[in-house]
């Protein structure tokens, strides 16, 4: 009974070894690559390889299928590689060849640069002009400013007559003198000079126009600052040359003589003439030749 168990037990262990050698011999062979395929393999990565050299085969390298599918390397040239620029205007190829659009492109760039250059040429010649302009303004105004008279009145100033004619009415501001059209005795702060009508009134010294106003009695009257407090007072003007804030010179044409005023008619046509010191009359005799 005990030699039937052992020898069952026996049996069974070969089955096993037997079934497990057959089963590990069964997944090694469906596991290993096949012997016989490793020579097709390589006879198609040699045909492969043969294929290849025929494509890329020909004179220099150059196979004609590659000739005809892709355009020739001198037709690149002049559509695709990038130009060079020579002396910053004309732009060619490194082959040589040069591409008439850019060509054409920078011809009229450089006509615009050319043409922006000589504007600004011209606008620099204008602002030169105008800078001329200003410094000879400048000089101008310079040299009228060293030019200017000196105004300084003094007790010692001799006058000229500011127009010629005779003496209507004279200073008096001591006594009263009598006024025709008036009819009426008043002192008087100035003189009256008869003169013609349209007759031109000079400056009598130098001066400087304080102010140029309308009177009643004298009408048109300037009246311009001497110096050290003195002023002179010319009235009954028309058509005057001056202007408040202008620097006079003796002798200069001021103005012309006007019809007199409702205050002079009886009269007649005449200059006005007053002399002030720090604001009073004086007399302007004392002070004309």
């Amino acid at each position: 009974m005990m030699n039937n168990r052992v020898t069952r037990i026996i049996a069974n262990t070969v089955g096993l070894a037997a079934v497990a050698a057959l089963g590990i011999t069964v997944y090694q062979l469906g596991t290993s690559p096949i012997k016989e395929e490793a020579p097709k393999e390589q006879t198609q990565d040699t045909a492969q390889s043969e294929n290849t050299d025929d494509i890329f085969a020909g004179e220099d390298g150059i196979s004609q299928t590659e000739s005809e599918s892709q355009p020739s390397l001198e037709e690149e040239n002049q559509d695709d590689v990038e130009m060079t620029s020579v002396d910053g205007n004309t732009l060619v190829n490194p082959n040589g060849d040069m591409n008439e659009n850019t060509v054409d492109k920078n011809k009229a760039e450089v006509s615009v640069n050319v043409d922006k250059s000589s504007d600004v040429n011209s606008t620099d010649g204008e602002s030169a002009d105008v800078e001329d302009t200003d410094a000879g303004e400048a000089t101008d105004v310079s040299a009228s400013a060293i030019n200017l008279p000196t105004v300084n009145f003094s007790e010692d100033t001799l006058m000229e007559w500011p127009v010629n004619g005779n003496i209507l009415l004279d200073y008096s501001m001591d006594q009263t003198t009598y006024f025709p059209t008036l009819d009426q005795y008043r002192l008087n702060p100035a003189i009256a000079v008869g003169a013609v009508e349209g007759a031109p009134v000079v400056a009598a010294v130098n001066g400087t126009v304080y102010s140029v106003e309308q009177d009643a009695q004298t009408g048109t009257t300037v009246t311009m600052e001497l110096g050290n407090g003195y002023q002179a007072v010319y009235g009954q003007l028309t058509d005057l040359t001056v202007s408040e804030g202008d620097t006079v010179k003796k002798g200069t044409t001021i103005g012309y003589i006007a019809q007199p005023t409702k205050y002079y008619s009886t009269e007649g046509t005449n200059l006005y003439f007053e002399m002030k010191k720090d604001g009073e009359p004086i007399d302007p005799i004392a002070y004309l030749p």
